[in-house]
Protein backbone atom coordinates (compact mmCIF):
# COMPACT_ATOMS: atom_id res chain seq x y z
CA UNK A 1 0.00 0.00 0.00
CA UNK A 2 2.85 2.39 0.87
CA UNK A 3 4.42 1.69 -2.52
CA UNK A 4 1.23 2.72 -4.32
CA UNK A 5 0.94 5.95 -2.35
CA UNK A 6 4.59 6.81 -2.93
CA UNK A 7 4.20 6.12 -6.66
CA UNK A 8 1.13 8.35 -6.93
CA UNK A 9 2.91 11.12 -5.04
CA UNK A 10 5.80 10.72 -7.45
CA UNK A 11 3.45 11.00 -10.45
CA UNK A 12 1.96 14.16 -8.93
CA UNK A 13 5.38 15.70 -8.29
CA UNK A 14 6.73 15.03 -11.81
CA UNK A 15 3.47 16.22 -13.38
CA UNK A 16 3.62 19.40 -11.31
CA UNK A 17 7.26 19.90 -12.30
CA UNK A 18 6.46 19.41 -16.00
CA UNK A 19 3.52 21.82 -15.74
CA UNK A 20 5.74 24.48 -14.16
CA UNK A 21 8.36 23.92 -16.86
CA UNK A 22 5.71 24.27 -19.57
CA UNK A 23 4.16 27.43 -18.14
CA UNK A 24 7.48 29.20 -18.72
CA UNK A 25 6.64 29.17 -22.45
CA UNK A 26 2.94 29.97 -22.21
CA UNK A 27 3.35 33.63 -23.12
CA UNK A 28 5.55 33.02 -26.16
CA UNK A 29 4.16 33.96 -29.59
CA UNK A 30 1.76 31.32 -30.86
CA UNK A 31 -1.64 30.44 -32.28
CA UNK A 32 -3.38 30.67 -28.90
CA UNK A 33 -3.71 34.45 -29.20
CA UNK A 34 -5.73 34.16 -32.42
CA UNK A 35 -7.77 31.32 -30.94
CA UNK A 36 -8.53 33.41 -27.86
CA UNK A 37 -9.98 36.15 -30.10
CA UNK A 38 -12.17 33.59 -31.87
CA UNK A 39 -13.62 32.49 -28.51
CA UNK A 40 -15.63 35.73 -28.50
CA UNK A 41 -17.13 34.99 -31.92
CA UNK A 42 -17.95 31.27 -31.92
CA UNK A 43 -19.69 28.72 -29.74
CA UNK A 44 -17.76 25.60 -28.73
CA UNK A 45 -19.30 23.22 -31.29
CA UNK A 46 -19.90 25.97 -33.82
CA UNK A 47 -16.17 26.61 -34.02
CA UNK A 48 -15.49 22.90 -34.60
CA UNK A 49 -17.86 22.86 -37.59
CA UNK A 50 -16.48 26.15 -38.91
CA UNK A 51 -12.90 24.87 -38.81
CA UNK A 52 -13.95 21.54 -40.33
CA UNK A 53 -15.36 23.39 -43.32
CA UNK A 54 -12.59 25.94 -43.69
CA UNK A 55 -9.33 24.58 -42.25
CA UNK A 56 -9.00 21.25 -40.43
CA UNK A 57 -10.61 17.88 -39.77
CA UNK A 58 -9.67 18.01 -36.09
CA UNK A 59 -13.13 19.17 -34.94
CA UNK A 60 -13.15 19.00 -31.11
CA UNK A 61 -9.39 19.48 -30.94
CA UNK A 62 -9.92 22.85 -32.60
CA UNK A 63 -12.73 23.76 -30.19
CA UNK A 64 -10.76 22.72 -27.13
CA UNK A 65 -7.76 24.70 -28.39
CA UNK A 66 -9.99 27.77 -28.68
CA UNK A 67 -11.46 27.22 -25.21
CA UNK A 68 -8.13 26.63 -23.45
CA UNK A 69 -6.55 29.60 -25.25
CA UNK A 70 -9.07 31.80 -23.46
CA UNK A 71 -8.77 30.00 -20.10
CA UNK A 72 -5.13 29.64 -19.07
CA UNK A 73 -5.90 28.34 -15.58
CA UNK A 74 -8.05 25.51 -16.91
CA UNK A 75 -5.30 24.64 -19.40
CA UNK A 76 -2.75 24.37 -16.60
CA UNK A 77 -5.06 22.13 -14.59
CA UNK A 78 -5.79 19.90 -17.61
CA UNK A 79 -2.08 19.58 -18.30
CA UNK A 80 -1.28 18.72 -14.68
CA UNK A 81 -4.12 16.20 -14.31
CA UNK A 82 -3.52 14.75 -17.77
CA UNK A 83 0.13 14.02 -17.02
CA UNK A 84 -0.72 12.22 -13.77
CA UNK A 85 -3.20 10.01 -15.61
CA UNK A 86 -0.75 9.51 -18.49
CA UNK A 87 2.04 8.22 -16.25
CA UNK A 88 -0.31 5.83 -14.49
CA UNK A 89 -1.97 4.31 -17.55
CA UNK A 90 1.29 4.08 -19.52
CA UNK A 91 2.91 2.10 -16.72
CA UNK A 92 -0.16 -0.10 -16.39
CA UNK A 93 -0.08 -0.81 -20.12
CA UNK A 94 3.62 -1.54 -20.49
CA UNK A 95 5.07 -2.75 -17.19
CA UNK A 96 2.19 -3.81 -14.97
CA UNK A 97 3.53 -7.37 -14.68
CA UNK A 98 7.13 -6.42 -14.01
CA UNK A 99 9.03 -8.18 -11.25
CA UNK A 100 10.61 -4.94 -10.02
CA UNK A 101 8.07 -2.32 -8.91
CA UNK A 102 10.74 0.38 -8.94
CA UNK A 103 10.79 0.42 -12.75
CA UNK A 104 7.54 2.39 -12.67
CA UNK A 105 9.40 5.31 -11.13
CA UNK A 106 11.61 5.53 -14.21
CA UNK A 107 8.83 6.16 -16.75
CA UNK A 108 8.19 9.83 -15.82
CA UNK A 109 11.92 10.56 -16.03
CA UNK A 110 12.07 8.99 -19.48
CA UNK A 111 9.15 11.20 -20.51
CA UNK A 112 10.90 14.37 -19.31
CA UNK A 113 13.99 13.40 -21.32
CA UNK A 114 11.99 12.51 -24.44
CA UNK A 115 9.51 15.39 -24.28
CA UNK A 116 10.97 18.56 -22.75
CA UNK A 117 8.35 21.31 -22.67
CA UNK A 118 10.11 23.26 -25.42
CA UNK A 119 9.17 20.37 -27.73
CA UNK A 120 5.57 21.64 -27.63
CA UNK A 121 6.16 25.32 -28.39
CA UNK A 122 6.49 25.55 -32.18
CA UNK A 123 2.88 26.77 -32.68
CA UNK A 124 2.56 28.23 -29.20
CA UNK A 125 2.36 26.13 -26.04
CA UNK A 126 -1.42 25.81 -25.69
CA UNK A 127 -2.11 25.14 -29.37
CA UNK A 128 0.73 22.63 -29.74
CA UNK A 129 -0.05 20.70 -26.57
CA UNK A 130 -3.77 20.57 -27.32
CA UNK A 131 -3.10 19.31 -30.85
CA UNK A 132 -0.33 16.83 -30.03
CA UNK A 133 0.24 16.08 -26.34
CA UNK A 134 -3.42 15.82 -25.36
CA UNK A 135 -4.31 13.43 -28.25
CA UNK A 136 -1.32 11.30 -27.21
CA UNK A 137 -2.57 11.18 -23.61
CA UNK A 138 -6.09 10.42 -24.83
CA UNK A 139 -4.78 7.60 -27.04
CA UNK A 140 -2.94 5.96 -24.15
CA UNK A 141 -6.01 6.23 -21.90
CA UNK A 142 -8.18 4.70 -24.62
CA UNK A 143 -5.79 1.77 -25.08
CA UNK A 144 -5.64 1.26 -21.31
CA UNK A 145 -9.43 1.01 -21.13
CA UNK A 146 -9.47 -1.42 -24.07
CA UNK A 147 -7.11 -3.67 -22.16
CA UNK A 148 -9.89 -4.55 -19.71
CA UNK A 149 -12.45 -7.21 -20.54
CA UNK A 150 -15.41 -5.29 -19.10
CA UNK A 151 -17.81 -3.93 -21.72
CA UNK A 152 -18.12 -0.70 -19.73
CA UNK A 153 -14.39 -0.11 -20.00
CA UNK A 154 -14.49 -0.84 -23.73
CA UNK A 155 -17.39 1.57 -24.27
CA UNK A 156 -15.72 4.26 -22.15
CA UNK A 157 -12.60 4.01 -24.33
CA UNK A 158 -14.48 5.29 -27.39
CA UNK A 159 -14.55 9.04 -26.51
CA UNK A 160 -10.81 8.99 -25.81
CA UNK A 161 -10.05 7.17 -29.06
CA UNK A 162 -12.33 9.48 -31.05
CA UNK A 163 -10.56 12.55 -29.67
CA UNK A 164 -7.14 11.05 -30.36
CA UNK A 165 -8.10 10.03 -33.90
CA UNK A 166 -9.15 13.57 -34.73
CA UNK A 167 -5.41 14.21 -34.95
CA UNK A 168 -4.22 12.91 -38.34
CA UNK A 169 -0.91 11.42 -37.23
CA UNK A 170 -2.44 9.56 -34.30
CA UNK A 171 -5.19 8.34 -36.61
CA UNK A 172 -2.49 6.68 -38.72
CA UNK A 173 -0.79 5.43 -35.55
CA UNK A 174 -4.04 3.90 -34.26
CA UNK A 175 -4.93 2.37 -37.63
CA UNK A 176 -1.54 0.69 -38.10
CA UNK A 177 -1.58 -0.55 -34.50
CA UNK A 178 -5.07 -2.00 -35.03
CA UNK A 179 -3.89 -3.79 -38.20
CA UNK A 180 -0.94 -5.27 -36.32
CA UNK A 181 -3.11 -6.42 -33.41
CA UNK A 182 -5.58 -8.08 -35.80
CA UNK A 183 -2.75 -9.76 -37.72
CA UNK A 184 -1.11 -10.96 -34.52
CA UNK A 185 -4.34 -12.27 -32.99
CA UNK A 186 -5.87 -13.93 -36.06
CA UNK A 187 -2.90 -15.03 -38.17
CA UNK A 188 -0.21 -15.74 -35.59
CA UNK A 189 -2.07 -16.63 -32.38
CA UNK A 190 -5.18 -18.04 -34.13
CA UNK A 191 -7.48 -16.27 -31.67
CA UNK A 192 -11.14 -15.41 -32.14
CA UNK A 193 -12.41 -11.89 -32.73
CA UNK A 194 -12.20 -9.79 -29.56
CA UNK A 195 -14.43 -6.83 -28.77
CA UNK A 196 -11.43 -4.95 -27.39
CA UNK A 197 -9.92 -4.15 -30.78
CA UNK A 198 -13.16 -3.08 -32.52
CA UNK A 199 -13.24 0.51 -31.14
CA UNK A 200 -9.62 1.03 -32.20
CA UNK A 201 -10.34 -0.20 -35.73
CA UNK A 202 -13.56 1.78 -36.15
CA UNK A 203 -12.27 5.04 -34.66
CA UNK A 204 -9.06 4.96 -36.69
CA UNK A 205 -10.92 4.28 -39.96
CA UNK A 206 -13.40 7.07 -39.24
CA UNK A 207 -10.48 9.36 -38.46
CA UNK A 208 -8.81 8.57 -41.76
CA UNK A 209 -12.02 9.08 -43.72
CA UNK A 210 -12.70 12.37 -41.94
CA UNK A 211 -9.18 13.65 -42.63
CA UNK A 212 -9.46 12.81 -46.33
CA UNK A 213 -12.99 14.09 -46.91
CA UNK A 214 -12.95 17.22 -44.75
CA UNK A 215 -13.50 20.23 -47.04
CA UNK A 216 -11.28 22.32 -44.80
CA UNK A 217 -8.31 20.03 -45.38
CA UNK A 218 -8.25 20.82 -49.10
CA UNK A 219 -8.52 24.55 -48.45
CA UNK A 220 -5.73 24.33 -45.88
CA UNK A 221 -3.37 22.55 -48.29
CA UNK A 222 -3.93 25.23 -50.94
CA UNK A 223 -3.30 28.10 -48.52
CA UNK A 224 -0.30 26.48 -46.83
CA UNK A 225 1.24 25.65 -50.20
CA UNK A 226 1.20 29.35 -51.09
CA UNK A 227 2.55 30.33 -47.69
CA UNK A 228 5.11 27.66 -46.81
CA UNK A 229 5.97 25.68 -49.93
CA UNK A 230 5.16 27.28 -53.31
CA UNK A 231 5.15 24.58 -55.96
CA UNK A 232 4.60 21.73 -53.49
CA UNK A 233 1.62 20.55 -55.53
CA UNK A 234 3.91 20.06 -58.54
CA UNK A 235 6.12 17.51 -56.76
CA UNK A 236 5.51 13.81 -57.40
CA UNK A 237 4.43 11.58 -54.53
CA UNK A 238 7.84 9.85 -54.65
CA UNK A 239 9.69 13.16 -54.33
CA UNK A 240 7.48 14.22 -51.41
CA UNK A 241 8.14 10.95 -49.58
CA UNK A 242 11.87 11.18 -50.28
CA UNK A 243 12.01 14.75 -48.98
CA UNK A 244 10.05 13.73 -45.88
CA UNK A 245 12.39 10.78 -45.35
CA UNK A 246 15.47 12.99 -45.58
CA UNK A 247 14.04 15.65 -43.28
CA UNK A 248 12.90 13.11 -40.68
CA UNK A 249 16.32 11.52 -40.48
CA UNK A 250 18.10 14.87 -40.56
CA UNK A 251 16.32 15.88 -37.37
CA UNK A 252 16.91 12.45 -35.80
CA UNK A 253 20.59 12.05 -36.55
CA UNK A 254 22.10 15.39 -37.56
CA UNK A 255 20.36 18.16 -35.64
CA UNK A 256 20.48 18.97 -31.93
CA UNK A 257 16.70 19.20 -31.65
CA UNK A 258 16.00 15.67 -30.36
CA UNK A 259 17.95 14.01 -27.55
CA UNK A 260 15.85 10.87 -27.29
CA UNK A 261 18.00 9.01 -29.85
CA UNK A 262 20.96 9.24 -27.44
CA UNK A 263 18.80 7.80 -24.67
CA UNK A 264 17.79 4.87 -26.87
CA UNK A 265 21.40 4.09 -27.82
CA UNK A 266 22.49 4.18 -24.17
CA UNK A 267 19.67 1.78 -23.30
CA UNK A 268 20.70 -0.54 -26.15
CA UNK A 269 24.18 -0.62 -24.63
CA UNK A 270 22.73 -1.25 -21.15
CA UNK A 271 20.55 -4.16 -22.28
CA UNK A 272 23.27 -5.69 -24.47
CA UNK A 273 25.73 -5.66 -21.56
CA UNK A 274 23.25 -7.45 -19.28
CA UNK A 275 22.80 -10.13 -21.95
CA UNK A 276 26.37 -10.15 -23.29
CA UNK A 277 25.16 -9.28 -26.78
CA UNK A 278 28.52 -7.94 -27.87
CA UNK A 279 27.45 -7.24 -31.46
CA UNK A 280 24.65 -4.98 -30.25
CA UNK A 281 27.04 -3.33 -27.78
CA UNK A 282 29.59 -2.64 -30.52
CA UNK A 283 27.05 -1.27 -33.01
CA UNK A 284 25.27 0.92 -30.45
CA UNK A 285 28.53 2.26 -29.02
CA UNK A 286 29.92 2.96 -32.48
CA UNK A 287 26.81 4.77 -33.62
CA UNK A 288 26.66 6.76 -30.37
CA UNK A 289 30.30 7.79 -30.89
CA UNK A 290 29.58 8.93 -34.46
CA UNK A 291 26.57 11.00 -33.37
CA UNK A 292 28.43 12.62 -30.49
CA UNK A 293 31.52 13.49 -32.53
CA UNK A 294 29.30 14.97 -35.23
CA UNK A 295 27.58 17.17 -32.63
CA UNK A 296 31.03 18.34 -31.48
CA UNK A 297 32.00 19.24 -35.03
CA UNK A 298 34.49 16.40 -35.47
CA UNK A 299 34.64 15.00 -39.01
CA UNK A 300 32.77 11.74 -39.55
CA UNK A 301 30.69 9.97 -42.17
CA UNK A 302 27.83 12.31 -41.21
CA UNK A 303 29.89 15.36 -42.22
CA UNK A 304 29.12 14.70 -45.88
CA UNK A 305 25.40 14.81 -45.09
CA UNK A 306 25.74 18.19 -43.39
CA UNK A 307 27.74 19.52 -46.34
CA UNK A 308 25.12 18.29 -48.82
CA UNK A 309 22.37 20.04 -46.86
CA UNK A 310 24.38 23.29 -46.97
CA UNK A 311 24.75 22.98 -50.75
CA UNK A 312 21.04 22.33 -51.23
CA UNK A 313 19.99 25.18 -48.93
CA UNK A 314 22.26 27.61 -50.79
CA UNK A 315 20.20 27.07 -53.96
CA UNK A 316 17.12 28.49 -52.25
CA UNK A 317 15.00 26.27 -54.51
CA UNK A 318 12.55 24.06 -52.64
CA UNK A 319 11.21 22.45 -55.81
CA UNK A 320 14.56 21.16 -57.06
CA UNK A 321 15.29 17.53 -56.21
CA UNK A 322 17.99 15.38 -57.78
CA UNK A 323 17.76 11.66 -57.01
CA UNK A 324 21.40 10.97 -57.86
CA UNK A 325 22.58 13.84 -55.65
CA UNK A 326 20.55 12.45 -52.74
CA UNK A 327 21.52 8.83 -53.32
CA UNK A 328 24.16 8.86 -50.56
CA UNK A 329 21.87 10.16 -47.77
CA UNK A 330 19.02 7.91 -48.91
CA UNK A 331 21.22 4.80 -48.76
CA UNK A 332 22.98 5.83 -45.53
CA UNK A 333 19.78 6.69 -43.67
CA UNK A 334 18.14 3.46 -44.85
CA UNK A 335 21.17 1.48 -43.67
CA UNK A 336 21.07 3.20 -40.27
CA UNK A 337 17.37 2.44 -39.87
CA UNK A 338 17.89 -1.22 -40.82
CA UNK A 339 20.70 -1.54 -38.28
CA UNK A 340 18.58 0.13 -35.59
CA UNK A 341 15.74 -2.26 -36.40
CA UNK A 342 18.14 -5.19 -36.05
CA UNK A 343 19.51 -4.16 -32.66
CA UNK A 344 15.99 -3.34 -31.46
CA UNK A 345 14.83 -6.86 -32.24
CA UNK A 346 18.00 -8.49 -30.85
CA UNK A 347 17.69 -6.61 -27.55
CA UNK A 348 14.68 -8.71 -26.54
CA UNK A 349 15.02 -12.37 -25.58
CA UNK A 350 11.42 -13.17 -26.46
CA UNK A 351 10.60 -13.16 -30.20
CA UNK A 352 7.11 -11.72 -29.68
CA UNK A 353 8.41 -8.87 -27.51
CA UNK A 354 11.07 -8.07 -30.07
CA UNK A 355 8.48 -7.92 -32.84
CA UNK A 356 6.15 -5.77 -30.74
CA UNK A 357 8.93 -3.26 -30.06
CA UNK A 358 9.98 -3.22 -33.71
CA UNK A 359 6.42 -2.69 -34.96
CA UNK A 360 5.74 0.11 -32.46
CA UNK A 361 8.91 1.83 -33.65
CA UNK A 362 7.91 1.40 -37.31
CA UNK A 363 4.39 2.71 -36.64
CA UNK A 364 5.75 5.84 -35.00
CA UNK A 365 8.14 6.43 -37.88
CA UNK A 366 5.43 5.99 -40.52
CA UNK A 367 3.11 8.31 -38.58
CA UNK A 368 5.79 10.99 -38.64
CA UNK A 369 6.35 10.37 -42.37
CA UNK A 370 2.74 11.34 -43.14
CA UNK A 371 3.88 14.97 -42.87
CA UNK A 372 5.67 14.34 -46.18
CA UNK A 373 2.29 14.89 -47.84
CA UNK A 374 1.91 18.33 -46.27
CA UNK A 375 3.38 21.63 -47.54
CA UNK A 376 4.35 22.35 -43.91
CA UNK A 377 7.04 19.65 -44.09
CA UNK A 378 9.78 22.13 -43.20
CA UNK A 379 7.63 24.61 -41.27
CA UNK A 380 5.90 22.37 -38.72
CA UNK A 381 9.12 21.80 -36.75
CA UNK A 382 9.33 19.31 -33.87
CA UNK A 383 5.63 18.90 -33.08
CA UNK A 384 5.07 16.50 -35.99
CA UNK A 385 7.66 14.17 -34.44
CA UNK A 386 5.31 13.49 -31.51
CA UNK A 387 4.18 9.99 -32.69
CA UNK A 388 7.78 8.96 -33.41
CA UNK A 389 9.12 10.23 -30.08
CA UNK A 390 6.15 8.54 -28.40
CA UNK A 391 7.23 5.25 -30.00
CA UNK A 392 10.80 5.86 -28.85
CA UNK A 393 9.50 6.55 -25.34
CA UNK A 394 7.65 3.21 -25.37
CA UNK A 395 10.79 1.49 -26.65
CA UNK A 396 12.91 3.06 -23.90
CA UNK A 397 10.49 1.79 -21.23
CA UNK A 398 10.50 -1.70 -22.73
CA UNK A 399 14.31 -1.69 -22.88
CA UNK A 400 14.56 -0.63 -19.23
CA UNK A 401 12.18 -3.42 -18.27
CA UNK A 402 14.06 -5.97 -20.37
CA UNK A 403 17.43 -5.00 -18.92
CA UNK A 404 16.32 -4.96 -15.28
CA UNK A 405 14.40 -8.24 -15.64
CA UNK A 406 17.52 -9.80 -17.14
CA UNK A 407 19.64 -8.52 -14.24
CA UNK A 408 17.18 -10.16 -11.83
CA UNK A 409 17.46 -13.45 -13.72
CA UNK A 410 21.25 -13.29 -13.59
CA UNK A 411 21.18 -12.63 -9.84
CA UNK A 412 18.88 -15.61 -9.28
CA UNK A 413 21.21 -17.82 -11.30
CA UNK A 414 24.20 -16.70 -9.25
CA UNK A 415 22.27 -17.37 -6.05
CA UNK A 416 21.38 -20.90 -7.19
CA UNK A 417 24.99 -21.60 -8.15
CA UNK A 418 26.17 -20.53 -4.70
Amino acid sequence: MKKKYSLWLYYIFISFLFTLESVVYIGDPGDQFEFAKMANKFSFFGFAIFRYKTWSSRLLIESITMFLSAHYLIFKFCLFAGMIIFFYVLNELLINNTKDYRIKFITPILFLISFPSVFFTSAGLIATMTNYLFPMISFVVGCYLLKHSSKWFIVSSVPFLIFSCMQEQFTVFAFLLAIYILFKNFIINKEEMSLNVIPLVVCSILGLVSAVLAPGSKIRVILETKTWYPGFDKLSIYTKVAKGFLETNRVLFLSTELSVIFLILLLFIFVSLTKKLWTVTFISSGFLYILLTNKLGVSSILSALSRLIEIQNSRNNMIYFNWFENLFPLILYTSILVVLAYITFKSFSDFAKGMDALVILAIGYISRMTVSLSPTLYASQLRTFTPLVFSLLILSILLIKEGIDNLSINKNREFLVK
